[in-house]
């Protein structure tokens, strides 16, 4: 017995150390944290993109216009779309597009956290990681979404690079390598979030130019910056500007491969005109009134033109509705560019309470109270207030920037983060389970306990949501989850359910052969793409066979007009073809609109009946009496 229980002391102090060896490793450790966070996510929730956008993108890359995989993202890089295809090629069942950006979130996150625990391993840093991780994960992976993840994959690829430049002992080309590739993949995806994080990235690279220069510093006399000191940076910031010149380099290939195509030149030209009219504040009618007039157009073309639904090129032609944008955008600058606007949205949006703003808080504090640099919190936090007093000041604020913007500003933090091990509450020791800690360990402690107690509770799933009827639940779902550019808790919660929404509709759209279905972009295009697992890629020919968005990111799009050609549409004109006796529309809202607008521009005698409801959705029909009778429609109802 002696000898076993030597043995067995003997391998279990074996069996700790290894333990100790392997999370001694800040790769390791970061490794196995960002991986539970992502384990957690998978698990504990249905995973979704966060906007319809997203799953647009997925879609058309898929191929769901019937016009095979498509390449040709909408506000990605085409030289991305290529390799995407040739994976789509060789295991067609599987969305990419998804795993991408789900890898992505997770090489990013693992990365910064990395940094951290190379400088230090201890139980503060563990603290911050774990503080990131559990305010940070469920947007990363739960909601996933393009912006998000384009802005995570820049700053980490950033924030690498500078790690390998300033801070680096050993393997430097290793981290600027590594950061360049990432960084670059996340440009690919959206490359206008560059100037999101770019501007965290100089932040940073000034932040470590002054540290490094204050600690080369043996004596006040001696100046800060020394020639030697002065030449080190600015080769170093010549490296920056190599990388960047790559990154704008690979951008302008991607730009001239989609220019040579003059079907999605012309596409990105109207993307650029649609978001004009569509993402910016809408003033009301009574004050465009006499402008719209002048252009030959009524109220009944205002709420068609800022409900999406311009798709009728021959009435709301591209020169129309440029001058359309131009006009609202005259009122709408009279009324946010003011000082009062902004601080009032600033103040009242929100913004400054978010769980995401609340954790860059307590990150901040811990840096000011543990860190050896104690400005650069308050110069992060200032940056990501400017970012978004721009924001407001230009109308574009919504949460999936915010989010892009606490992003950077934290993982900067944690980047940059030096623990000083000489803080008062490092050298303050006290007892706890018979050994002497500081102060800074047992707060550290407690809040990683606190913080994973948050973590569980946010991750079970919700017993109220799950046990609602199937109309209530779709209700309520619905109202939620419209509001795609908002920060709203309940989103999480109705996806911890494991419920599908709308499983009667989606099924009736996909197997009715005899009709096409219009389906209202106010009324689905934010929730209808809930019912649809990511992870699996969009069916080929899904909007040429089934349904199509009226209004979206595609509108216009190559794909989207051999669809609406192969269903007997005018893919130029397509309200023409609402009296077809094959097209049917799904719209909540706006089908008093739609019937007004057919009688005013195509068919005077046009009559609409109701045909059926489905999960909450009113489904119709729009005809001309003399050419059709709805009653065999209505016998099949």
């Amino acid at each position: 017995m002696g000898e076993i229980h030597e043995n067995t002391v003997h391998n279990s102090g074996i069996h700790q150390g290894l333990i100790g060896k392997l999370f001694g490793k800040p790769l390791f450790l970061a490794f196995t944290l960002n991986l539970l966070a992502l384990l957690i996510c998978v698990l504990c929730f249905r995973i979704r993109y966060e906007v319809s956008d997203d799953f647009m993108i997925d879609a058309v890359l898929s191929g769901a216009f019937g016009t095979g995989y498509d390449p040709y993202l909408f506000w990605g890089n085409p030289i991305l779309g290529y390799f995407l295809v040739l994976l789509y090629s060789l295991i067609p069942k599987i969305s990419f597009y998804f795993v991408l950006l789900m890898t992505l979130g997770f090489v990013s996150s693992t990365a910064v956290t990395y940094i951290l625990f190379k400088k230090k391993i201890n139980a503060v840093t563990v603290c911050m990681a774990v503080l990131f991780l559990v305010f940070y994960s469920d947007d990363l992976y739960v909601m996933l979404q393009f912006t998000k993840i384009s802005a995570a994959a820049g700053i980490a690829g950033g924030l690498l690079i500078l790690y390998g430049l300033w801070d680096a002992k050993e393997h430097k080309n290793r981290y600027i390598i590594t950061g360049t590739v990432i960084a670059i993949l996340g440009s690919m995806i959206r490359f206008s979030t560059v100037y999101i994080y770019g501007a965290f990235l100089v932040v940073a690279f000034v932040i470590h130019a002054y540290t490094k220069a204050a600690e080369a510093r043996t004596s006040k006399e001696m100046p800060l910056f020394t020639k030697d000191i002065i030449m080190n940076t600015l080769s170093k910031l010549v490296v920056c500007l190599a990388l960047v010149a790559v990154m704008f380099g690979v951008e302008k290939v991607g730009g001239y491969i989609r220019n040579s195509s003059p079907d999605y030149r012309e596409f990105s030209e109207f993307g650029v005109l649609r978001s004009s009219v569509t993402d910016v504040i809408t003033p009301p009618y009574e004050v465009l009134e006499e402008d719209y007039q002048r252009l030959g157009y009524d109220g009944l073309d205002y709420v068609m033109i800022n409900s999406w639904q311009f798709v009728d090129r021959d009435v709301y032609p591209d020169d129309k509705l440029s001058e359309v944008a131009s006009i609202q955008a005259y009122y709408v600058n009279d009324q946010i560019h003011t000082f009062d606007f902004v601080i009032n949205v600033f103040l009242n949006s929100g913004i400054l309470d978010y769980p995401v703003a609340v954790a860059l808080y307590l990150m901040a504090v811990l840096s000011v109270l543990l860190g050896k640099n104690r400005i650069a919190p308050f110069v992060l936090i200032l940056t990501a207030f400017a970012f978004f007093v721009f924001f407001i000041y230009t109308g574009r604020m919504v949460y999936r920037v915010e989010w892009g913007v606490y992003y950077c500003a934290i993982t900067c933090l944690m980047s940059i983060f030096s623990f000083n091990d000489k803080n008062l509450f490092e050298q303050k020791k006290i007892k706890a389970l018979g050994k002497e800690c500081s102060i800074s360990t047992i707060s550290s402690v407690t809040v990683i306990l606190i913080l994973s107690a948050i973590r569980i509770f946010y991750t079970i799933p919700s017993g109220f949501y799950r046990d609602l009827n199937d109309e209530t639940y779709q209700q309520l779902f619905d109202n939620t989850m419209d509001f795609s550019g908002a920060y709203l808790p309940q989103k999480l919660k109705l996806l911890s359910s494991f419920r599908t929404p709308h499983p009667d509709l989606i099924s009736k759209l996909e197997n009715d052969d005899e009709h096409y279905y219009y389906v209202d972009f106010s009324t689905a295009i934010q929730v209808f793409y809930y019912d649809y697992d990511p992870w699996f890629r969009p069916e080929q020919g899904l909007f040429k066979d089934d349904y199509a968005y009226f209004g979206s990111v595609a509108m216009h799009h190559p794909g989207e007009m051999y669809a609406l050609a192969a269903n007997g549409t005018d893919p130029s004109n397509p309200y023409r073809s609402l009296t077809d006796e094959n097209i049917l529309l799904v719209d909540n809202y706006l089908m008093d609109y739609k019937l007004e607008y057919v009688r005013k521009y195509y068919c005077p005698d046009a009559e609409m009946v109701f045909v059926e409801e489905i999960n909450g959705y009113k489904i119709w029909k729009i005809y001309d009496p003399s050419e059709y009778d709805p009653s065999v429609l209505l016998a099949g109802n």
